[in-house]
């Protein structure tokens, strides 16, 4: 994106020690600047920590900005790299080859500032699917010098195509979560819940041992992100602090039910499995 703009760009640099750089949040960490749009402590967490609410940041520069609304911090952004000085309204005055590449790529209503009173649901929506566009251009067929028509029934070159002679091949589920699902311990759609400082907090897994919370739709892979969430904490023991709740309202911590299962031979033991 950089080179497409006529400016330098350099993956060295960002993985280089001598310039570093951290991870900075479009939206600071102060909840009751957003409480219309994110009444729910753990709805806010949520919207701010995913993926189209991070830039990425010198940490001299990340560390000046301190806790700005996000309507002062872009004001900022202009000596930024690209991906992040389009948050700049200034940014896009006198750079034709912004323009260019924003027209070339079809990215016109991605790759733009925001009004000050935007929701921060709606740029966060709108960066995430910024990102994957990006991606999608970067990865795609044209680039890595694949021709559609050379692919097997035109499948995506990252799948594995399977013998018309074996089933297909099932990835390993990974988490505890994942594999309780998948040798039937637990059903997908099963709540869970999680009490903090007396409050319930639910959440339901789905098919793939993911853990969606209510409210906010959002999908975590380990019980520990899901719980973090909650907690507002860095660090979350989830199979212990997450139950699953029954038809007759019984409460199992995960971990609990997680034992009893390898006790009984239903699951597997970690330890026990050869690589």
């Amino acid at each position: 994106m950089q080179e497409g703009c006529g400016r330098r760009g350099d993956v060295a640099e960002y993985l280089s020690d001598t310039r570093p750089y951290q991870i900075e949040h479009l939206f600071a960490n102060k909840p009751a600047r957003h409480s219309a749009e994110a009444p729910d402590p753990v709805r806010f967490r949520s919207l701010r920590n995913q993926l189209g609410g991070l830039v990425l940041l010198l940490d001299k520069d990340n560390a000046s900005l301190g806790a700005m609304p996000f309507e002062e911090k872009v004001k900022r952004y202009g000596r930024q790299d690209v991906l992040v000085g389009v948050l700049n309204r200034e940014y896009h005055s006198n750079f034709p080859r912004l323009h260019e590449f924003t027209k070339a790529n079809g990215l016109e209503s991605l790759l733009r500032p925001f009004r000050p009173n935007t929701p921060m649901a709606e740029v966060i929506k709108v960066r995430q699917e910024l990102y994957l566009r990006l991606c999608s251009r970067i990865w795609s067929l044209e680039r890595m010098g694949i021709r559609k028509e050379d692919l097997p029934e035109h499948r995506d070159p990252f799948m594995t195509v399977p013998s018309p002679l074996a089933p297909p091949a099932r990835a390993r589920p990974r988490t505890d979560v994942a594999r309780m699902v998948s040798a039937g311990v637990v059903e997908p759609g099963s709540r869970i819940v999680l009490t903090h400082k007396g409050t319930d907090h639910w959440a339901e897994i789905d098919a793939n041992g993911r853990i969606a919370l209510k409210g906010t739709g959002a999908l975590y892979s380990k019980a520990d992100d899901a719980g973090c969430i909650i907690r507002n904490t860095r660090t979350c023991d989830g199979m212990k602090l997450w139950h699953l709740v029954s038809e007759d309202g019984t409460r199992t911590p995960l971990r609990e039910l997680r034992d009893r299962s390898i006790v009984s031979g239903v699951l597997r033991s970690r330890r026990s499995r050869v690589p």
